[in-house]
């Protein structure tokens, strides 16, 4: 009885002198591997295929089709081997593994980590304010940059800046002189915080050089009707030390030593006339608590000013005078009283 059986027909070749053989396509098909295949092309005089990209389409990757994930694509022979790398469809971009493109450039904000801005964007919040002072009886202009970005230039003795925004945290401040060498005067590193106030002060040291204070101007923000605010700063030179008093010789401040900036204290809106004195040596002057035009404190005493000043005093606001120069040298001892 004849049986059922399917002949299986295998090509091959033999393979020089051992006798071996070596799988061929079968005339007008392409080479067969394990698992499926796309395709093959012959590599020189061995009989081995290596697989090459469909007509039209690209490589496979794993994990990919042969065509990409967004349409079709071509791949270009790699000299002698029959490789083949993905190249760009025309008119697109390059396909990587799995199909995707190039990845986009991420979006960064704007002035990210700018030291001092003027038109970063972003809530005021965000920023701390500074202005700078220069105190110094150096008799030279100087410039101020912060971490390499100019803040201001040609600053001279008495001069105060406007404010401009700071970003919150630690920064590099270097003070320069303007003229000659523009040599550094001094280079500090400073915190910041956001929504706070500060002036930066260039000032006389007792060794002979310069220091840079920093003053926190934040404060003093709950305030009762029709009132204000006022402190003193003492930037004059070392070892001086004085008394604030009103013309109705009343002491508002005692013995503000050097560098020291007072508190501040309310004082009710209006005009009023100060002068500043050498501290006295006893301890019995007692501070008017508030500033209010025409009080008077028993126990004050009249002393010989070394300067008098005024301040209109604004309700709502706060404002600092600061005691800059020296009477021996050619800038006088002065008051420079700034709205802060």
């Amino acid at each position: 009885m004849a049986s059922n059986t399917t002949t299986t027909t295998t090509v091959t070749t033999a393979n020089n002198d051992y006798g071996l053989t070596t799988p061929v396509a079968p005339e007008g098909g392409l080479p067969v591997f394990p698992g499926p295949s796309t395709g093959g092309g012959t590599d020189d005089s061995s009989g081995l295929t290596t697989p090459v990209a469909p007509p039209n389409s690209l490589p496979v990757y794993p994990g990919s089709s042969s065509s990409g994930s967004s349409g079709s694509g071509s791949g270009s022979s790699d000299n002698d081997y029959g490789l083949t790398h993905p190249i760009a469809p025309e008119g697109g971009s390059p396909v990587w593994p799995g199909g995707n493109y190039w990845p986009s450039w991420p979006s960064f904000p704007a002035c990210p980590n700018c030291s001092v801005c003027t038109s970063c964007s972003g809530s005021a919040q965000q920023y701390g304010q500074i202005r700078f002072l220069n105190a110094s009886t150096a008799n030279t202009s100087v410039s101020l940059t912060i971490d390499n970005t100019t803040y201001a230039s040609n600053v001279g003795f008495g001069t105060i800046t406007n404010y401009r925004r700071i970003s919150d945290g630690f920064h590099t401040i270097s003070v320069r002189r303007t003229t000659g060498l523009r040599t550094l005067v001094v280079q500090e590193s400073l915190p910041f915080s956001a929504g706070q106030k500060y002036t930066l002060v260039l000032t006389d040291t007792a060794a002979g050089g310069v220091d840079l204070i920093q003053v926190d101007d934040t404060g003093c923000n709950t305030l009762n009707p029709n009132t204000g605010c006022y402190r003193v700063a003492n930037m004059a030179y070392s070892g001086s030390s004085f008394d604030v008093m009103l013309y109705s010789h009343d002491t508002v401040f005692r013995n503000v030593g050097f560098h020291d900036v007072t508190a501040y204290k309310q004082a009710m809106a209006g005009t009023y006339q100060f002068y500043i004195t050498n501290s006295a040596n006893f301890s019995v002057i007692r501070e008017l608590p508030v500033l209010i035009i025409g009080a008077a404190v028993n126990g004050s005493s009249f002393r010989d000013p070394l300067v008098s000043y005024s301040v209109d005093i604004a309700a709502g606001k706060n404002y600092t005078s600061y005691l800059i120069g020296s009477s021996w040298s050619d800038l006088n001892f002065r008051v420079l009283t700034v709205e802060n």
